[in-house]
């Protein structure tokens, strides 16, 4: 799960750094190539290849046998929740600040991608301090392994 944190650091800080270079080329008559995005999506998408297995993985091998199916949503309800999270935050920040204004190109949305950097990597860090106290449930036989592996592929 923290490899996984990390590429979203990276997509963010990228994203970032391409949209402060947008924001230039606004008032020029320079325009921007879509393919900018190319290296942001696909930093994101491995960050989500690593993150989401990872999330199911170990809610299913850390809950009772009797709470597998359960353990399972749970990936969903963390992303829900992460979704209304966001837009709670996304609040805050056009009541607090003028970086998204109605006019996306008077705005500062290079400050809300920083933001959102440092919650992350505060995360992260929280996140390492947690796994470095955790100790994980020793799975009684292989059969648990293929039904994740199973779930996974599905």
């Amino acid at each position: 799960m923290g490899i996984g944190q990390v590429f979203i650091i990276l997509n963010l800080a990228i994203s970032a750094v391409v949209e402060a270079k947008r924001l230039k080329t606004v008032d020029s008559e320079d325009l921007m190539s879509v393919l900018w995005l190319f290296l942001p999506l696909v930093i994101i998408g491995i960050g989500d290849a690593f993150q989401l297995p990872a999330n199911a993985e170990f809610f299913y091998g850390a809950f009772p046998d009797s709470l597998r199916n359960t353990a399972i949503s749970l990936t969903s309800l963390a992303i829900g929740i992460s979704f209304y999270l966001s837009t709670a935050l996304i609040d805050l920040i056009q009541r607090t600040t003028e970086w998204l204004p109605n006019d996306i190109n008077h705005g500062r949305v290079d400050n809300v991608y920083w933001v959102l950097v440092i919650g992350v990597v505060l995360n992260l860090g929280y996140f390492l301090v947690c796994s470095w106290f955790y100790s994980y449930k020793t799975l009684k036989d292989e059969r648990a392994y293929l039904e994740v592996a199973t779930l996974l592929e599905a």
